[in-house]
């Protein structure tokens, strides 16, 4: 990445970057993350000789203003702002400016190692319990009332119900369950629960051990200020559950997410729980919590796909088959047709 490179060249002693390297000599390595809905690739940076990076760049694929790489930017400046000492498990914000007609994000670099499914299969018990820890750390920092004019439902429920509905052409059976998951969600409106600073994706490769033991977190684009309790925990111990059980398919998905969440012996409830008594969630809101974080984040896919809805105003045949082959769609379809064997 010329561009990148002559461009910290040119603002060395103006950004103050001899703090984070001691030579202007960087090497680069160049990460393009391969899911259909990315619009950007990463930048490690790091001096030569050296094997860890020390910052990251990260530049969106088409030139022009960014709206991914802008919200990451307020995204980690907010959470980072939430208490005096910020947090070190997070990246920080170097410079956000426009070059070569991209918007692109300067970032500071956690090192460690990655907390990939090889590290999760060899200590389950230490990756959850760290991971349960950092995000109790986070969210009690973040955390703030709901408030009363309503913003916060039509943002988080009542808009991504709406755009699943809208987007894609429903069968009978989807009708269904959207009707049962609207009757498992309502009382979340007018319930106690706290705000919470959201990530959005907290799995590999977002997820790392530091050098000093603690977890670190990457890849803020997706995060909410004014997200949902229990939206972070689901997904990772999600991701914990595909790692435990090898799934790269989505015929082995769907029987990791049931040895994880569903039954009495499902391996997750005390995490769940813990996590439930630390933020004072009211009783009876996870499992409704649970329902609509599949449900979340698979309209958000939609919201992320380049491909504009037909003039019909839904989905293309084609991209309706992706979405219902994908996982997060097939664990909403079976959290909500088995909701009674949630016992947390």
């Amino acid at each position: 990445m010329n561009m990148i490179l002559s461009y910290l060249h040119d603002n060395w002693e103006r950004l103050h970057l001899e703090q984070y390297s001691p030579t202007r000599q960087l090497s680069t390595v160049m990460i393009t993350p391969r899911f259909r809905a990315s619009s950007h690739v990463v930048c490690l940076l790091l001096p030569q000789g050296e094997a860890e990076p020390v910052m990251v760049a990260k530049v969106p694929r088409l030139a022009g203003p960014s709206v991914s790489v802008r919200r990451e930017v307020a995204n980690l400046r907010m959470v980072q702002g939430s208490r005096p000492e910020g947090f070190s498990s997070i990246p920080k914000v170097i410079a956000f400016e426009e070059h070569a007609s991209r918007q692109f994000l300067l970032e500071t670099a956690l090192t460690g190692k990655p907390m990939d499914p090889p590290a999760v299969r060899s200590d389950k018990h230490r990756c959850c319990q760290a991971m349960l820890d950092w995000l109790g750390a986070l969210q009690e920092a973040t955390k703030q009332p709901v408030g009363r004019d309503g913003e916060w439902y039509e943002n988080l429920v009542a808009g991504p119900m709406r755009r699943f509905r809208t987007l894609l052409p429903l069968s009978q059976e989807e009708r269904e369950w959207l009707a049962i998951t609207d009757e498992l969600v309502a009382p979340l409106e007018h319930a106690d629960l706290p705000l919470v600073f959201e990530h959005g994706d907290l799995s590999h490769p977002n997820v790392m051990w530091m050098h000093d033991g603690q977890p670190g977190v990457v890849d803020w684009e997706l995060a909410a200020a004014r997200g949902l309790p229990g939206f972070d925990l689901f997904f990772f111990l999600s991701y914990v559950a595909f790692a435990k059980h090898k799934a790269r398919s989505s015929g082995a998905y769907l029987p990791a997410f049931r040895d994880a969440f569903f039954g009495e012996a499902a391996w997750t409830i005390p995490y769940i729980r813990r996590y439930g008594e630390r933020l004072q969630l009211p009783k009876g809101t996870l499992v409704a919590l649970f329902v609509l974080t599949w449900l979340r984040y698979t309209a958000s896919l939609l919201g992320r796909l380049d491909e504009a809805p037909q003039s019909s105003g839904v989905l293309s045949t084609e991209t309706a088959v992706w979405l219902r082959e994908n996982r997060y769609y097939q664990m909403w379809r079976y959290a909500v047709t088995h909701v009674s064997k949630l016992h947390w």
